[in-house]
């Protein structure tokens, strides 16, 4: 008995390693298919926001489009129930607060998009916007903020000064996006102006699965490439912690300050 008890153990051992082995061979089939959609969805997005006037059914088709996304890339969000409630209840005060979160990879800005209600982004201009023909236009209905020399602080400060009750929350990444220099932290914070006027910080902490999907640019990772391991996963679990809102303390230096967050949000992420 327990010899064919082994035995069967075996088989069935074989019989999930040639499953897998399959689903793999046509998820690598279908990546052509899944890219060729995903393009069309996002162009189609992007045409159907053009012919949006109302900022509010923009936001909503927003946040639709991210959770279809979601599906599509096989990407499963794990936001605690407490923690989506703790971000509502911070969007609809008019506390002059932003959101930082801990960039690693070219889906962050989707994740959170798929995730958090009325959210508008810091983001650098790339060929890829072009690709999804995201215009100028776009990004003003959407309320995203360039990273522009001189004018992106003088946006921020306007937006976080004038924001009411319900208003969109600005996210920023104050990180590089590129991997951490010590293996196992969050990516080290490069940029400061998040901190500079010393608004509240709400820390958002993303975590992937595993590093599959960081964008190694400092290995020499190209865009594309960073791009097309996005199709190569399937099921895949990213967990999101929002943290406690962080407060400026009385005779705290901006770096200081800014090292406090990131300590924060490193040590949050180290636990998830």
């Amino acid at each position: 008995m327990r010899n064919n008890a082994i035995i069967f153990n075996i088989s069935n051992n074989k019989m999930n390693d040639i499953i897998n082995f399959i689903k793999t061979i046509i998820l690598y089939i279908l990546v052509p298919f899944r890219i060729i959609f995903l393009l069309i969805l996002l162009r189609f997005s992007n045409i159907v926001l053009h012919f949006i006037k109302d900022e509010s059914s923009v936001m909503s088709v927003i946040l639709i489009f991210g959770k279809f996304l979601m599906f599509v890339l096989s990407l499963n969000i794990d936001l605690p129930k407490e923690d989506f409630v703790k971000y509502m209840n911070y969007l609809y005060t008019d506390k002059k607060f932003i959101c930082t979160f801990n960039h690693t990879t070219l889906a962050d800005g989707f994740v959170l998009a798929s995730a958090f209600p009325r959210g508008c982004y810091v983001i650098l201009r790339t060929i890829l916007y072009n690709i999804f023909g995201y215009t100028d236009e776009n990004n003003e209905k959407y309320g995203s903020i360039y990273v522009e020399k001189g004018k992106t602080s003088a946006i921020i400060k306007q937006r976080v000064d004038n924001r009411k009750e319900g208003d969109p929350v600005i996210f920023i990444a104050p990180g590089s996006g590129n991997i951490p220099k010590i293996p196992g932290n969050i990516t080290e914070f490069t940029g400061k102006g998040a901190f500079v006027e010393g608004y509240s910080i709400l820390p958002v902490v993303i975590k992937y699965e595993d590093n599959s999907l960081h964008h190694n640019s400092d290995n020499g990772e190209s865009m594309l490439h960073s791009c097309l391991k996005l199709f190569l996963v399937q099921n895949y679990k990213i967990k999101i912690k929002v943290c406690d809102m962080v407060d400026l303390l009385k005779d705290e230096t901006v770096l200081e300050y800014k090292e406090r967050v990131y300590n924060i949000m490193n040590e949050q992420y180290n636990k998830m």
